[in-house]
């Protein structure tokens, strides 16, 4: 028998890095003066960066796929030691760092005088702060509510409805999955999830957010598969064409875009897993995946959770304390942008060594130092360090068939989330 060989989809990281980067750039976009400041002054701009909130649904997708991985390779579709064991590495994972940044956003409002009152910009969203928006927080269940949905620190409403997805997976989906057609399962979800959009009622929760998920899983299922995955590649094209469209019906229709072009966005995200899994269980890393595992982007991904829970307030504060000084917009945006997101970015990396880092289990500590230690030497190991969980399929190449098995799973991860 042939050595078996130990297959790692290190660009994950990547796009998880690429994801985090591009909700804050969309932010950075929405902070920028007053509300509606920039959008005035950079119009045709909206166009491409307005389209930064898809960074969420690439955030829910490859949760859905990092988590189903190995779930995929057991044989009843099992989480290693049990849901209650699940849930554990989860809260362990992603609660610590939540609660610092939302610890981190109230300080900043209660000793930053400009932060308390509405002002014109997106920071207003935030406000005010009651003991109902922090009860809500506390208990994770602010995104159910559109008046408490972006108070204290906007991104957290996403990190809330994953941790609601979590037990949706354990307890709903998980037990349809072993009972009825996967693809079955998604498409009803994705038609479910999609009716307030028809109804035009309860969007502000995104519940297709649920379906996407579900995508992730299903795309993590298609990877590990024994049959052809050819449509995978065409289909990812065709979809990410389909965004541009889909970005333009409230002009044409009096729709609501969002929806669309997340599910969409999220779609071809999920068709570009199993492409480019396939490609690397098969053959190694494609090249258009490639530029993921470098070590800027493997960097961006090992921060990824702390980028996403704290940039929002010191983008909003940085903002704030510009306004006065009458910059115009364009340059505003541009200091926004080039001197505030790097901040952000900074202060994201403080809060991970601070706090982050010591929820991380030995092997993302290890890969954490060998990023951090030299930039000519890069990652050692190739680890995976998306969701804070290691996927590592080993290959054994049987004359006439590949049969593949997760060596391991290492389950605590983030969120996202944002990721918005």
């Amino acid at each position: 028998m042939p050595t078996p060989k130990r297959v790692e989809f290190r660009y994950l990281d990547g796009l998880r890095g690429g994801a985090a980067l591009l909700v804050a750039a969309y932010h950075a976009y929405l902070f920028t003066g007053r509300t509606g400041d920039a959008e005035a002054a950079m119009p045709l701009w909206k166009e491409v960066i307005g389209l930064g909130y898809v960074g969420v649904p690439v955030f829910i997708v490859l949760s859905g796929y990092v988590l189903m991985l190995p779930v995929t390779r057991t044989r009843d579709l099992t989480f290693r030691g049990g849901v209650g064991a699940f849930i554990k590495r989860r809260a362990r994972r992603i609660l610590p760092p939540y609660y610092a940044a939302m610890a981190f956003a109230l300080l900043l409002i209660a000793i930053v005088p400009v932060m308390q009152q509405p002002t014109g910009t997106a920071w207003d969203s935030k406000l005010p702060v009651t003991l109902e928006s922090v009860v809500a927080h506390l208990l994770l269940l602010h995104n159910l509510s559109p008046h408490q949905m972006f108070t204290i620190n906007g991104p957290l409403w996403s990190v809330a409805l994953e941790w609601q997805i979590y037990f949706v997976m354990s307890f709903a989906l998980l037990p349809l999955w072993r009972r009825l057609p996967s693809t079955l399962v998604v498409g009803a979800l994705l038609v479910v999830t999609m009716i307030p959009v028809a109804l035009q009622t309860g969007t502000f929760a995104h519940p297709w957010l649920v379906a996407l998920f579900a995508v992730g899983m299903l795309a993590a299922q298609l990877t590990l598969s024994n049959s052809e995955q050819r449509w995978a590649g065409p289909t990812t094209i065709t979809l990410a064409l389909a965004i541009i469209p889909a970005a333009a019906l409230p002009r044409l229709f009096d729709v609501p875009a969002d929806p669309f072009v997340e599910v969409i966005a999220g779609l071809a995200v999920a068709s570009a897993l199993i492409w480019a899994g396939r490609r690397t269980l098969s053959s190694g890393t494609p090249r258009a995946a490639v530029p993921f595992q470098s070590r800027p982007m493997m960097f961006l991904g090992l921060i990824s959770y702390s980028i996403y829970l704290f940039h929002s307030p010191i983008l909003g504060l940085f903002n704030l304390l510009l306004l006065p000084l009458q910059i115009p917009t364009v340059m505003l945006y541009m200091l926004v942008t080039f001197v505030g997101l790097p901040l952000a970015v900074g202060v994201a990396y403080l809060m991970f060594w601070l706090i982050e880092r010591h929820f991380l289990n030995s092997h993302q500590r290890h890969a954490a130092q060998e990023i951090s230690s030299s930039a000519d030497r890069g990652v050692k190991h190739g680890s995976h360090l998306l969701g804070s969980r290691e996927i590592s399929l080993r290959l054994d190449a049987l004359p006439g068939e590949t049969h593949r098995t997760v060596q391991r799973e290492q389950e605590p991860g983030a969120p996202r989330a944002w990721r918005r």
